[in-house]
């Protein structure tokens, strides 16, 4: 059976939705050969056999009681009896999921074939292994954004690119936002970059094969670790399972800052196993401690050492990361752009409203020698035109704005008699350039 981390695996585990128009209504006959089907695994396997008692107690009432009966919809039926499931477990991981795909490779695999299907791999390319961005972002911030732990096998070239790529890099922020798990083996991967070889992970206890597991770091010889930079792990609540694990790992290590909202609570590792040719239910089999708490995430999430609101948490971490590498940093004139940038980061977090009458005051020509900027307004707010394009004006405060895409300057309005004279554009290094309002 496939060991995963995660409730959805890598790119198939996106497909149930897809697929469900496909199944049968379902009968009263079926229904209840899923529902012992499923319940047989879970009391065979689950790693809380309490809870499997209390899934299995839970579920037989519903069905004593008629609750699934007139859910002749497939997809209603398994949503209901995911739902009560999970309730009764206090566990997300447990869920029964229709796909066929998936379902046709793990009796591959139980059979003893482990090539992925063609259109498994057809659909990890069409989907770029699910790695979405690796870039430089200001002050040599790096980021890198990937939406699940593909298998190592498939993701390890790619994987070791991106971060080869981003190895220079002064910190680093990685983007677990969308990031719903996959493979133990590749956040494995991940975590050798950060913690020193031999490092103690966590200790597992799988109970299908009852054994107890001890993971450390071990490091690739073509990996480049990244022991000292500063890294922050961008975290929402769609954050689940394998990305929790290395966010959760780092933090209690103290090598990461947690930026964002509390994540999914899905810490126990499991097994995909098969109902029939086009379901499986997904199994937690091992329980998880970390090394340094001696517990996990499960049903609590984990815990962002930064909140930040939906949507803004690169900001957070962008200002955080930009005002710690400030203060490493010997050169002045180095020191001051980082905390320029700093300031508007933080400020686009919580943008301040515009001051009534400044919004349309401020919409005009000026002029600086041959040199003429605009302000324009355009849909809703107001642009700074230099040249043949405007960038979007963001207010800080103080009559002063940042300005989209430039990190490396700022623009104030000076107000006479109500209205604006004269604009600066003020530089990261306090120098300014004057334009005198002309119309």
């Amino acid at each position: 059976m496939r060991l995963v981390m995660s409730l959805c695996f890598s790119v198939l585990m996106a497909i149930p939705v897809i697929c469900r128009a496909q199944v049968p209504q379902m009968t009263r006959a079926r229904q209840q050969v899923i529902i012992e089907k499923t319940l047989d695994h879970i009391s065979a396997n689950y790693v809380y056999s309490d809870r499997a008692k209390a899934v299995k107690d839970a579920v037989h009432e519903n069905v004593r009681a008629g609750k699934y009966d007139a859910l002749t919809q497939p997809d209603t039926f398994l949503d209901a009896l995911n739902r009560d499931m999970q309730t009764a477990a206090n566990d997300k991981h447990l869920r029964v999921i229709h796909n066929p795909r998936m379902a046709a490779q793990l009796r591959k695999e139980a059979a003893g074939v482990a090539d992925a299907a063609p259109e498994f791999l057809a659909m990890l390319k069409r989907e770029n292994l699910r790695l979405r961005r690796a870039e430089s972002l200001d002050g040599n911030v790096g980021y890198f954004k990937f939406d699940n732990f593909v298998e190592l096998r498939y993701v390890k070239d790619a994987f070791i690119g991106a971060m080869n790529m981003l190895h220079a890099s002064a910190a680093l922020i990685l983007d677990f936002t969308d990031n719903g798990g996959g493979s133990s083996e590749t956040a494995d991967l991940l975590l050798s970059y950060f913690l020193p070889e031999g490092t103690r992970i966590s200790e597992s206890w799988n109970r299908v094969t009852n054994q107890t597991t001890v993971s450390t770091v071990t490091r690739s010889p073509d990996v480049k670790p990244l022991l000292d930079i500063p890294v922050y792990i961008l975290v929402s609540d769609r954050t689940a399972s394998a990305a929790e694990a290395v966010a959760y790992a780092l933090q209690q290590a103290k090598r990461a800052v947690v930026v964002g909202t509390r994540t999914k609570g899905m810490a126990n590792a499991g097994q995909h196993f098969l109902i029939d040719d086009a379901l499986y239910v997904m199994v937690p089999t091992i329980i998880v401690r970390n090394a340094v708490s001696g517990t996990n995430w499960e049903g609590v999430g984990v815990i962002p050492d930064v909140d930040a609101p939906p949507g803004r948490a690169l900001e957070v971490a962008m200002a955080h990361a930009l005002n710690r590498l400030a203060d490493r940093e010997p050169s002045e004139g180095e020191k001051r752009r980082l905390r320029f940038m700093e300031k508007g980061y933080a400020a686009a977090v919580s943008p301040e409203p515009i001051p009534v009458g400044l919004f349309e005051a401020c919409i005009g020509h000026y002029r600086q020698g041959q040199k003429v900027v605009q302000i324009v307004r355009q849909e809703d707010g107001l642009f700074f035109v230099n040249g043949d394009r405007g960038r979007r004006m963001t207010y800080l405060r103080n009559r002063t704005f940042a300005v989209e895409g430039r990190r490396d300057y700022r623009v104030q309005f000076h107000i006479e008699e109500g209205r604006p004279k004269r604009l600066d554009v003020l530089w990261f290094d306090d120098t300014a350039d004057a334009y005198l309002r002309t119309r």
